[in-house]
């Protein structure tokens, strides 16, 4: 059994040193360890990978850094089949790794995945989610992601990387945002940011056109939770995307927000401003900034965003 571990030393948590390499004369398991300063070099390290055989792909870093590893899996096909994943999550957001990664520290997460696989229990601990696809750009290859986001969303974002991130929170800085902006709009005064303030935007699903307006925030994920453990979609149409968006200005948003994020099936909200659904394909037609799993772009004039579902993946979560 091989493992090909990739870590980021940019990734915050990597700062501090990486984890050890078990000893494989014990475990009978091989690990393969190539760091990178950022992800140059990614494409050629999981070629290697790809030629030494190895049954599992283990990315320790950020949301960024799998990103950037799907993209290189699924673009560039570097294996004939794709591998085992396994997310160690060592970056400062770790949203994708939270629902499908290892567990703990970087240290603990290699001990229990080597483990796993020295017992051959791979399958016991494997769970299965789509990745998303996302094409926008004419001269550049789509690019994979879990998480698709606008609107506040990526204002919050933005204002992380500014005042949250030199403090070294260690949780989720963009949520830490977003309840602040929540917080500060409730009581009167939404800040100098302008947090919450809405966006035009046209959403089609599967091709036909289902909302247009103002919106406070969209996403799209393929993740089963998301930061703080919430579960922030509540769509009963069949399709690998899951869509939800907040109209701008929302009806009773504050006394809504716990039922957007932790509600059943029926959430009791009012559909003109809550909406949540599942689809296969979804494009959007706007002209604000969109993240992908962390990173930020600015749309093309004229052009739509479009997302599909780019395969599903085997990740490890033990």
């Amino acid at each position: 059994m091989k493992i090909g571990l990739v870590s980021n030393w940019r990734s915050r948590r990597n700062k501090k040193g990486l984890p050890p390499l078990p000893d494989s004369r014990v475990s009978g398991v091989e690990v393969l360890h190539r760091p990178l300063d950022g992800i140059v070099g990614l494409g050629d390290v999981l070629r290697d990978f790809a030629a030494a055989e190895v049954d599992i792909v283990a990315v320790n870093g950020g949301d960024g850094t799998v990103s950037a590893a799907l993209t290189e899996l699924l673009h560039h096909k570097p294996f004939d089949k794709i591998p085992y994943l396994a997310l160690l999550g060592g970056g400062t957001t770790n949203m994708t790794a939270t629902d499908v990664g290892l567990g703990g520290s970087a240290i603990k997460a290699l001990r229990h995945l080597v483990e796993r696989a020295a017992r051959n229990e791979l399958e016991a601990v494997c769970v299965e989610r789509h990745a998303i696809r996302l094409d926008h750009w004419p001269d550049q290859p789509p690019h994979y992601g879990m998480f698709f986001g606008t609107g506040t969303i990526c204002r919050a974002i933005q204002l992380s990387h500014e005042a949250i991130h030199p403090f070294k929170i260690k949780s989720s800085a963009t949520a830490v945002v977003l309840v602040y902006a929540f917080v500060c709009s409730l009581l009167g005064h939404a800040g100098k940011h302008q947090l919450l303030q809405g966006d035009r935007m046209t959403v089609r699903f599967n091709g036909q056109v289902v909302e247009a307006g103002d919106k406070l925030l969209a996403l799209v994920t393929t993740l089963d939770r998301l930061v703080l453990r919430s579960k922030p979609f509540w769509g009963k149409e069949e399709g690998a995307l899951r869509y939800t968006s907040i109209a701008y200005p929302a009806k009773r948003l504050f006394h809504s927000v716990r039922r957007v994020l932790y509600g059943g099936e029926d959430r009791g909200l009012p559909p003109e401003h809550y909406v949540s659904h599942n689809a296969d394909r979804i494009s959007f037609e706007m002209t604000c900034p969109f993240t992908l799993d962390g990173e930020i772009f600015e749309p093309v004039p004229g052009l739509p965003v479009e997302l599909s579902s780019g395969g599903r993946l085997r990740f490890l979560r033990c």
